[in-house]
């Protein structure tokens, strides 16, 4: 059809699997032309049979392998998911702490220097109180948050 020499080449798929041909040379996105010499004789009905059934087991199992691999990406996104959130709440937990560390550095420091005298009794004990009342309002705002 082509005008060009074919070239041998081997099957391998149904039942015509290892069989050798003589086909067009010429391919365009992995079809020929469809001309075909074959070089060997038809195989024996029990054989044809026989590769039918290996190929059908083949597919079947490749059929399974892609859904066990299916099965597996939801999994693993499963995971992901909840090991993002997990994460979010050790953020946000390691950031709440840090917060307390300052806050307990910072009265640290403050009680060394109430005890060293460097600050007056009266302005530390109304510091004291600001911090206390600040406080109290937070945690009704975070109750008034959790309400909602």
């Amino acid at each position: 059809m082509h005008q060009l020499r074919p070239i041998k080449r081997v099957a391998f798929e149904g039942p015509v699997t290892g069989r050798r041909f003589y086909g067009c040379p010429v391919q365009e996105n992995g079809v020929n032309c469809g001309v075909v010499e074959w070089v060997d004789g038809p195989w024996p009905t029990v054989l044809q049979r026989c590769l039918c059934k290996l190929w059908e087991m083949f597919h079947e199992q490749n059929f399974g392998r892609v859904q066990d691999k299916q099965k597996f990406e939801k999994e693993l996104a499963r995971l992901k998911s909840e090991h993002e959130r997990e994460l979010a709440k050790l953020r946000t937990e390691n950031d709440k702490l840090c917060i307390e560390y300052t806050k307990l550095v910072d009265d640290v420091s403050k009680m060394f220097d109430w005890q060293d005298g460097r600050v007056d009794k009266k302005v530390y004990q109304k510091q004291v109180e600001e911090e206390e009342l600040e406080k109290k309002k937070k945690e009704l705002e975070e109750k008034a948050m959790l309400e909602v």
